[in-house]
């Protein structure tokens, strides 16, 4: 998907921010994945282009980057942390729910992908989640649910 003009802009104000360019390239990165869905291959050389990088190095930071994607991801998103914390508030519990909700409506990964990550840095509020970019939390397994069902019967836009 081609990145629009705007978006670019707005990359290379930041880049120019920056007393080392390449530092604005995790900025780029999450500006390309709100826009695309993804940082794919095509847009991988754009931000070589724009940073004058070569394309290898950009893909190595959007690969250590555990919150950027590579493949296309549904129109929400949805990341349960599964960091010590959370795992000790019932983090495991909320995953369950999610992957089987035992009669409640299934949730449609067409519309949220759903994933386990990382911590997320929100200990104080475990179990954490991360949904579209905005942190949740505590999370129990019915208020996970209830999140999710909306978002996926369209009470939620993205």
């Amino acid at each position: 998907m081609p990145l629009s003009d705007v978006s670019i802009q707005a990359i290379r104000d930041a880049r120019a921010l920056m007393p080392i360019p390449r530092a604005a390239l995790l900025f780029g990165l999450r500006t390309v994945q709100r826009e695309c869905g993804q940082v794919g291959s095509e847009e991988v050389e754009v931000l070589a282009e724009l940073f004058e990088l070569p394309p290898a190095q950009v893909e190595g930071v959007a690969r250590f980057y555990d919150l950027i994607t590579r493949e296309p991801t549904a129109p929400h998103r949805f990341r349960l942390c599964e960091g010590v914390v959370c795992a000790v508030r019932g983090m495991e519990a909320v995953w369950d729910v999610i992957r089987d909700p035992a009669g409640s409506p299934v949730i449609n990964e067409a519309i949220i992908t759903i994933e386990r990550g990382a911590c997320l840095g929100h200990c104080d509020h475990a179990p954490a989640g991360l949904f579209d970019g905005v942190l949740v939390g505590p999370l129990d397994p019915p208020d996970a649910l209830r999140l999710l069902t909306a978002a996926t019967a369209g009470g939620i836009s993205p």
